[in-house]
Formats: structure tokens, C-alpha cells, sequence
């Protein structure tokens, strides 16, 4: 069972690592996206200026409706950057960051309080063990019962 336990552990702390190297990806995936979606409405609000709009003689000369239906594209795919940006923040960054901090942590604290319990249970044991049989009864009795806690608290830990 130690050999389960330790094993769990290293496990755990493999998949914090993990977690934390794929949480800081996620996080310059999301800075990348931000940037992306900022550059896409920056340049179609140029296109749009430089289009003129559609009743604007001189900018459908060279092509003004033709840019409008760019600057149409190019707001929608920011807006698919920003929504997909939303989500990976939501989805992946948030979730990743409770597993490694919290969720994994406690692989370790459960480490601590095993640990605690087998000495405690350990300790009772040998003292029950040491007792001799001219003990007394209420002796023998509390040791038994403190011996019973001891190995609830350690089967439960």
C-alpha cells in the first residue's frame, strides 16, 4: 500500500508540472488571441476608413464595397479569436490552475495525514503490545480502546 501511496504521489506531482507547463501555454495562446483579435478590428477600422463606405465616390472607385465586405470578415474572425480566447481562459486556464493548486496539493496532504495516522496507530499498537498480562483490566481496556481509534483514524485516513 506505501508502495501505491508513493507512487500516487509521484504521479501527482508529475501531473502539477504538467499542469503548470500547459497552463503557462494556454495563457500565451490567450495573450496571442488578444493580440490577434486587437490587429484584425485595428486593421478592418483602417480598411473601413480607407473604403470610404458605400456612398463615397471616391473610395468605390478603387474598390470601397469590396473592402466592406473585408472589414465584415475581418470583424467577424476577431470576433471568433475573442471567443475562442474567452473560452480557453474559462475552460482550460482556470480549470488547469484549480488541479494544480489546489486539487494536487491535496495528494499531499492526504500523504501527511496517512503518514500521521500509521504513527499514531503504530504507537498504540506497541504500547497495547507491551502490555503484560497482570495489567490491570482498565488498563488493558483503555489501551485497547485507544488502540480501536487509532486504527479507525488510520483506516479512514
Amino acid at each position: 500500500f506505501r508502495t501505491q501511496l508513493h507512487c500516487l504521489e509521484e504521479s501527482a506531482e508529475l501531473l502539477k508540472e504538467r499542469s503548470l507547463k500547459f497552463y503557462k501555454g494556454c495563457h500565451k495562446y490567450t495573450e496571442g488571441l488578444g493580440e490577434g483579435y486587437d490587429g484584425d478590428i485595428t486593421f478592418a477600422n483602417a480598411l473601413e476608413t480607407f473604403g470610404g463606405g458605400n456612398n463615397d465616390p471616391l473610395g468605390a472607385s478603387f474598390g470601397g464595397p469590396i473592402m466592406s465586405k473585408f472589414t465584415i470578415a475581418l470583424r467577424e474572425i476577431g470576433t471568433y479569436k475573442e471567443v475562442l480566447r474567452s473560452q480557453v481562459e474559462n475552460l482550460l486556464n482556470v480549470k488547469l490552475l484549480q488541479v494544480a493548486n489546489v486539487d494536487l496539493p491535496d495528494v499531499k496532504e492526504a500523504r501527511k495525514r496517512f503518514d500521521k495516522a500509521t504513527s499514531v496507530y503504530d504507537q498504540a499498537r506497541e504500547k497495547f503490545l507491551s502490555l503484560k498480562k497482570t495489567s490491570k483490566k482498565d488498563t488493558i481496556a483503555a489501551t485497547e480502546e485507544e488502540l480501536n481509534n487509532a486504527r479507525g483514524a488510520y483506516e479512514q485516513g
